[in-house]
């Protein structure tokens, strides 16, 4: 592992604002997922050289392969110290997909997961699942729909009769998808798809008039953008507030004073090192991509993506001000949740704000 980068600035952290308790207790229907010998050392329980002062193994669900600027908060705390300091040794799991992480998190065979904040209110709303959001880096979504110049996408009513390529079908990406339609009076039900995959090679396929646009990562938007001079870029949030990610686990462990602790220790090092990752954005990342080596990264092969990537993932760190870094937002929490009740995903007359603490992060009460 190599040395922890100096840090360029102090912490700027001002207080917390106190946050909602946990959610009711619920029943959890299905619990799947895996059980491997390592996710479970990791559930908490795992400890080299005692609970005080000493190592603690945790494990953090990816729901994408790890090797993704998407994961940089994750990777340079890793090889830079930030979880060292912190006292942790972390595993990281890929899943297959969101669904699986949030089983396997309320199963407790990992103590963390980074999820859409969409699935995250649907899955306690809809399937009464005992979540707990406890923070939130990514507070606007990194997807993006791409078109061509020919007929471009540059407006939430530009989806009207258009056949949209999604990765997969349902999910975030779909969800995403008919939130947006939903904000311009589009039925979801209207809303065209079909599954093509999300490399930038796909862009054959719009540029040919096959479909109307596709649905990337930021990363992929960045690359094509520099690559194929004719794509338009459109990032849902310019109409809705829903997108983000949100750091969750089960309301067991949120309860547990040992995995408590695993919990404050894991989001302070994610918290140094979004400080340390935005104040390296003045020295064009260097630092950054020093302690990202070690990961074979798309991105990082042409450093001018990697640099516009890093420099949009800082504008969704600290879309809210940067005395909210990391943390869940209550007005922004509760328009995700309204905009899930107007198009049909969630009941309306729920309470969201049970559905979140920050009382884990730095400062958090």
């Amino acid at each position: 592992m190599s040395s922890r980068r100096t840090s360029l600035r102090s912490p700027v952290r001002a207080a917390r604002a106190p946050l909602a308790l946990g959610l009711a207790a619920l029943l959890l229907a299905a619990c799947g997922g895996s059980d491997s010998e390592g996710s479970d050392a990791a559930a908490g329980s795992g400890t080299d050289g005692g609970g005080s002062g000493g190592t603690e193994q945790v494990t953090f669900l990816n729901i994408l392969p790890l090797a993704s600027l998407s994961f940089a908060p994750e990777l340079v705390a890793t090889e830079c110290g930030y979880f060292e300091d912190q006292g942790l040794e972390v595993s990281f799991e890929t899943t297959q997909g969101s669904a699986q992480a949030i089983q396997t998190v309320l199963a407790g065979s990992a103590l963390i997961t980074r999820v859409g904040d969409l699935e995250t209110q649907l899955a306690v709303a809809e399937r009464d699942a005992p979540l707990v959001a406890v923070g939130q880096p990514t507070k606007q979504g990194t997807i993006r729909f791409i078109s061509a110049e020919s007929d471009p996408l540059e407006t939430a009513e530009d989806l009207e009769g258009r056949l949209m390529g999604t990765p997969s079908e349902g999910g975030t990406s779909q969800i995403l998808l008919e939130l947006v339609a939903e904000s311009a009076g589009i039925p979801k039900e209207d809303v065209q798809t079909q599954v093509v995959g999300l490399a930038p090679g796909v862009f054959d396929l719009v540029s040919s008039g096959r479909i109307g646009g596709y649905i990337v990562s930021l990363d992929t938007a960045v690359q094509l953008e520099q690559q194929q001079p004719e794509a338009v870029v459109f990032a849902p949030n310019d109409a809705i507030a829903s997108g983000g990610q949100v750091y969750v686990t089960s309301q067991d462990q949120s309860e547990d004073p040992a995995k408590q602790e695993q919990l404050r220790r894991y989001l302070a090092a994610i918290d140094e090192t979004l400080q340390f990752i935005i104040e390296d954005e003045a020295n064009d990342f260097a630092e950054t991509f020093e302690c990202l080596e070690p990961y074979d990264i798309p991105a990082l092969e042409t450093p001018e993506v990697a640099r516009e990537s890093l420099s949009t993932y800082i504008e969704s760190w600290t879309a809210a001000g940067e005395e909210e870094l990391g943390a869940v937002v209550p007005d922004q929490w509760d328009a995700v949740y309204q905009e899930m009740v107007d198009g049909g995903f969630i009941e309306d007359g729920l309470e969201p704000s049970e559905w979140y603490t920050n009382e884990f992060l730095p400062g958090g009460n």
